[in-house]
């Protein structure tokens, strides 16, 4: 089984690239640099894959430059795995540290068909359903509630590589957000606990944007009545998903 580690990295981000790059020789794995989307050079009517009044209307917010950015960027990467030989990717961000940890985990977790995109690292792990043990005191499950955030770290099958490159287009999320909606992309999403690959202090502050500039893209409350209903139903799917899915004996 042939696995392909990816790395999204912007070229005006040399350090984080030679950072993440050293964690992954000292584990002995070769990384595949896919060149960032810069989302701040690429004009609003350029922006093919964005459904900006989708986005408004479900996430409650105008989309960021680096949101478009990151969404991009993650969408190119399938490219990249599709066209290759792989049947496994990893695809990271370039501001993780990885660990010895994370190759034996990994054994583990393909070794069983039981998922097609595993999270290796969250921001929040609420109300985690664990189905089974990969060893290390580690476990695979569902979360109950979310979203848990982050996309800087996760596993994809090809068949869960095919599935997200379809419908996670046009864009109406962040692709956080967007990446763990398993019962609604068709997907088997799962989530590991403890986090397989941690943020790295020395480049993890964000490109997207701070908290301020975030909180300023945000709607009116009026016009975030959609985005409330979204979200209440979200939840309940996001419930009935994971209650519903199989414990591996």
């Amino acid at each position: 089984m042939k696995i392909n580690y990816y790395v999204i990295n912007l070229d005006r981000s040399p350090e984080r690239l030679a950072a993440i790059g050293a964690d992954a020789a000292a584990i002995g794995i070769d990384l595949i640099r896919v060149k960032a989307v810069d989302g701040k050079t690429v004009a609003p009517e350029a922006r093919d894959i964005l459904d900006e009044p989708g986005f408004r209307r479900l996430h409650g917010k105008i989309p960021m430059d680096g949101e478009y950015g990151c969404y991009q960027s993650h969408i190119d990467v399938f490219d990249a795995f599709l066209a290759s030989e792989a049947d496994i990717a990893v695809i990271l961000e370039d501001d993780v540290r990885l660990t010895p940890a994370l190759l034996p985990a990994l054994e583990r977790i393909v070794a069983v068909d039981d998922w097609d995109v595993v999270k290796l690292m969250h921001h929040r792990l609420p109300a985690f359903r664990a189905h089974r043990s990969i060893g290390g005191g580690c476990r695979l499950g569902t979360s109950l509630f979310g979203p848990t955030g982050s996309s800087a770290a996760y596993l994809v099958n090809r068949q869960g590589a095919k599935a997200l490159r379809q419908r996670l287009v046009p864009m109406r999320l962040p692709y956080d957000v967007a990446l763990e909606r398993g019962w609604a992309l068709g997907v088997r999403v799962r989530h590991v606990k403890p986090d397989l690959v941690a943020g790295n202090p020395l480049t993890e502050r964000s490109l997207i944007g701070g908290r301020k500039k975030y909180a300023a893209m945000r709607l009116a409350p009026w016009r975030r009545l959609t985005t409330l209903l979204f979200r209440t139903a979200e939840a309940l799917r996001r419930a009935r998903s994971g209650l519903v899915t199989r414990r591996v004996r």
